[in-house]
């Protein structure tokens, strides 16, 4: 057997990876034609079937599924090669392209970032707000900031810290409305809230309270809060760096969030990834026990 091209390899692990030609090529970089073109010209070059074609997309025969383990670690081991290769000399400037979620990446992050950069000059930040842990997979991230702990064999996590989730009230909508002394009560006030968020809640549920601004975006929830449109929660350490947010209820806590620094196997060891991930993580970690 001839020596296969390391672009079927590579086309055949996003096609498994994607569970579809078009996702395939988006995650390439390419085009559809191309990576199908690639793909039958494997499946000709090894005397195999690797996909089978269906309503929901492309699905792995056996075979190909005993393949997309090996491709898949020859294929990180590449790019790992690469960025060490990238990163050898101290003077070079490096970019990381770190993800995190809306509210974490306009709230918590930024002074993180800024005393990493002031650390390490010749390195350059990409900053992706997304909830999508696909960035990772797909290696269109470096590092992640998430709030759920990785399931995925190809991801490495290191648990931060967690942070209390409370009520709170501008100063103004207390002046106006005054503030409730127990759940109950709450439920008289004007609620800031996503109603996904408050499904999961059901002592609030129970009391039929219902949103009346419902936002399924964290950073608009707390826009509204700073507004004075009614109650909302919030992160405590955010809170505390908003001295017109008044607690509400403070003993209750309906929720809490815990970060995780997230990066893929391969890239732990990389310098520049192994640095972010332990600046960022400290910084976190100071974030984290501010809630203490």
């Amino acid at each position: 057997m001839d020596q296969i091209d390391w672009h079927l390899w590579r086309s055949f692990a996003a096609a498994c990876r994607a569970g579809s030609l078009s996702g395939a090529a988006r995650a390439l970089g390419t085009t559809q034609p191309t990576v199908s073109r690639q793909i039958a010209q494997l499946e000709a070059m090894i005397g195999q079937t690797l996909f089978t074609r269906s309503k929901s997309g492309l699905v792995p025969t056996a075979h190909a599924s005993a393949l997309m383990p090996i491709a898949a670690s020859m294929i990180d081991q590449a790019h790992t090669l690469e960025r060490l290769a990238k990163s050898a000399s101290a003077a070079e400037t490096t970019t990381l392209t770190i993800t995190a979620s809306q509210i974490t990446g306009t709230m918590v992050l930024p002074p993180i970032l800024a005393a990493f950069l002031d650390d390490h000059p010749t390195t350059r930040i990409t900053l992706s707000l997304t909830d999508a842990v696909e960035n990772i997979l797909e290696r269109k991230a470096d590092v992640a900031v998430r709030h759920t702990e990785p399931t995925q064999q190809e991801l490495w996590g290191r648990k931060i810290g967690t942070v209390p989730i409370k009520l709170y009230a501008h100063r103004d909508y207390v002046q106006r409305h005054g503030i409730p002394h127990d759940l109950t009560e709450l439920s008289r006030h004007r609620l800031i809230a996503s109603s996904a968020h408050l499904r999961r809640l059901p002592e609030l549920m129970a009391l039929g309270q219902r949103p009346a601004l419902d936002c399924s975006d964290d950073v608009g929830l707390l826009a509204a809060l700073r507004a004075g449109v009614g109650i909302g929660y919030c992160q405590t350490p955010i809170a505390q760096d908003n001295p017109d947010l008044v607690p509400v209820l403070p003993d209750y806590i309906p929720a809490t969030l815990t970060f995780w620094m997230i990066t893929h196997r391969d890239l732990r060891n990389v310098p520049s990834v192994r640095d972010v991930m332990r600046h960022v993580g400290d910084g976190l970690n100071a974030y984290c026990r501010r809630s203490q």
